[in-house]
């Protein structure tokens, strides 16, 4: 290193300062209720090729240390002083903007006519046009309904604004206003950025400040390859599902192997389910993006808490991701709900590491961030207002130290905060009428999972419109380790104004609502970790007197007796061995049939044919072998190649399928 250690450990701090200074900036002076309540931004510096090396701890999306800019630089190749870039297209950015909504802002910095490094700010646009109020709807199919796509341009050269864009960016989504202001916040913090980084630049001097830019990375990189080599070498596989696509019944599977090699991690997602025609697929473009190993940056910060977090942290991971895969997608795959792959995406990740460290990895979370969507019209019947209600998590999942936290899974994402429920109900025609934790809802375990939540409104305008997306955890729940039961699931009911009959409401779309109408959204709750009737009884008494367990679950799961408000273990392990997992029921029925063996024979056809023929293909084949189930027919390899074999002509008749293709594969 070129860096005083001194002066590199000064400078990696007021790195850091200055990227939290920039994100309280732009949530400060954010318009929307999703950036200046919720903090739904991010920011960062990042070097001349576009690596990250100072990023905030405390405010905002926390798992984008890693992300690359650099596709971005080169496709604007040159910048001066007062550009600001801005885009959200993931195709035309390699993948810096991971969904539509993002608006993705960089302004350059020089000091003495040279570029030194980058400012990077986003926010997350409540809407920004598309098929659906707040632009992402699950059954979306391609990325055009998602919403305007902006490829990497200058919206400022050299500090004047460029009215065109902004009118065409402005002129295509529901609440432009909005939308301004939040734009204005990013230019807001990437001056703060431009500013910080100067005066560091007069004080330590430029050569000192770019040699401690670039040593921060590789000291990041030398400490997380440390960290690795206390995980016990090896490959560890797992595998995780989101419930389906919602606009099949099919589940989607995200397998991984993660391999373990001295002072390096690889993750291979080959056996992972194609493309979907809905809005959960991510694009990574072929590289280690954030959304496929995030969780590999909180494991090496839990074995070694002091790294500096920057995008050398993750230098020592690579990734093989299918292309044409749900987890890397090509053009024009929907995106819109790339968090809910990514987040199921970690939890196979965890679950295979568990294998190597079930000391460090909790129980699976619920997995889940539902950004509940209110539309309505707006006053005076012209156009729509949209409000983001809350953003929903469900419990994290028990560890072998203590119990999960409640309402506050996939912490490793982002700082999320709730809306207060004052604001919601002042931005938004709504009533609440419940708000808190889902009692039992968290795995029973030595260490309990954390709880669900329950949001219950009622609808005060007419012709209204909700989207709960990312709802999920609704037919396969938060699996447990070493004896720790499964969370409970969630759900989604709407109950119609002057009804009593409760209707369960389906994955994915849009709800039409309107005025008396009671919405009841429901979040999953963490596995357990460890045995429950190792729980200690005062332990569980105490969950029954906070809320979190009830009598009849303190006996059941925990074998503790709760009677005048004392504790009694009346029922105590059995002994004996256990599964590292705990699947539960509806995943082990699943698996009975789609085992391993089975679903590798399955992706392997699959994948032998051309990428538009896959997902036609796959739906066919699954409800086809699931028909046979449903009969009592086993199946078996050739039943699977027998029914590659009838979709192929059946394909072939309707002049999809090349002849031959099935047949040759």
């Amino acid at each position: 290193m070129k860096s005083n250690p001194v002066i590199l450990e000064m400078l990696m701090q007021r790195f850091r300062s200055v990227a939290e200074e920039m994100a309280y900036s732009l949530q400060r002076t954010g318009y929307t209720a999703f950036v200046n309540e919720t903090a739904d931004l991010g920011v960062a510096l990042a070097t001349p090729e576009g690596e990250i090396f100072g990023y905030p701890n405390g405010i905002g999306i926390t798992m984008f240390a890693n992300l690359d800019l650099s596709d971005t630089i080169r496709a604007i190749g040159r910048f001066e002083r007062g550009d600001v870039v801005i885009t959200n297209d993931p195709y035309n950015s390699g993948g810096m903007a991971s969904h539509l909504p993002d608006i993705n802002a960089m302004r350059p910095v020089f000091c003495d006519d040279e570029l030194v490094c980058f400012a990077f700010a986003y926010v997350h646009s409540t809407d920004i046009g598309g098929i659906a109020p707040g632009s992402l709807s699950p059954t979306s199919a391609e990325v055009f309904q998602e919403g305007i796509r902006i490829p990497p341009l200058k919206l400022y050269r050299r500090d004047e604004l460029n009215e065109d864009v902004l009118k065409l960016v402005l002129n295509n989504c529901r609440i432009p206003e909005d939308n301004r202001g939040d734009l204005r916040a990013m230019i807001t913090a990437l001056k703060t950025g431009e500013r910080r980084v100067q005066e560091l630049v007069e004080r330590y001097g430029r050569e000192v400040f770019s040699a401690a830019m670039r040593d921060a990375l590789d000291y990041a990189e030398q400490r997380a390859r440390a960290a690795i080599g206390r995980i016990p070498p090896g490959t560890y596989q797992f595998h995780d599902y989101l419930d389906s696509d919602v606009a099949t019944e099919v589940p989607v599977r995200l397998q991984v192997a993660v391999t373990v090699h001295r002072d390096s991690v690889h993750l291979n997602f080959a056996g992972t389910d194609p493309q979907v025609k809905a809005a959960f697929n991510i694009y990574s473009a072929g590289k280690p993006h954030p959304w496929l190993v995030y969780k590999i940056m909180t494991v090496l910060l839990t074995l070694e808490p002091d790294i500096p977090v920057n995008a050398g942290l993750l230098r020592p991971v690579t990734t093989t991701a299918p292309e044409g895969s749900v987890v890397n997608a090509v053009f024009p795959a929907a995106v819109g709900l790339r968090t809910t792959m990514g987040v199921r995406v970690q939890d196979a990740i965890m679950g295979a590491l568990a294998q190597a460290l079930p000391d460090v990895v909790p129980a699976a979370g619920s997995g889940t961030i539902v950004p509940v969507v209110f539309a309505e019209p707006a006053s005076g019947g012209r156009g729509v207002k949209v409000n983001v209600l809350e953003t929903l998590s469900g419990g994290t999942g028990g560890t072998s130290r203590g119990d999960g936290l409640h309402a506050r899974d996939v912490v490793d994402i982002a700082n999320l905060r709730n809306n207060p429920l004052e604001m919601l109900e002042a931005r938004a025609s709504a009533r609440v009428l419940r708000y808190g934790l889902v009692r039992d809802s968290g795995g029973a375990g030595r260490h309990r999972g954390g709880c669900g939540t329950v949001l219950e409104f009622e609808v005060l305008s007419y012709d209204s419109t909700i989207i709960a997306r990312g709802m999920e955890r609704e037919r396969f729940a938060a699996w447990g380790l070493l004896g720790g039961a499964c969370g409970a699931k969630g759900s989604m009911q709407v109950r119609r104004a002057g009804s009593s009959r409760v209707e369960k409401v389906p994955p994915g779309g849009v709800l039409k609502v309107s005025r008396g109408d009671v919405v009841c959204v429901v979040t999953a709750g963490g596995g357990g970790y460890g045995e429950p009737l190792e729980r200690d009884p005062a332990r569980v008494l105490l969950d029954v007197v906070n809320g979190f367990v009830s009598t009849d679950s303190a006996l059941r799961d925990y074998g503790v007796e709760i009677r005048d408000g004392t504790a009694r273990r009346v029922r105590g392990p059995a002994g004996g061995g256990r599964a590292l997992h705990t699947l539960g029921a509806d995943r082990e029925d699943y698996e009975k049939v789609w085992n391993l063996a089975l679903w590798s024979r399955f992706m392997e056809r699959v994948y032998s044919l051309p990428l538009p023929m896959r997902y036609e293909s796959r739906l066919r084949v699954w409800r086809a072998l699931e028909a046979r189930r449903a009969e009592g027919k086993p199946l078996a390899l050739s039943a699977l190649d027998e029914a590659f074999v009838e979709v192929e002509r059946t394909l072939e008749r309707m002049g999809v399928a090349p002849a031959g293709a099935v047949l040759a594969a």
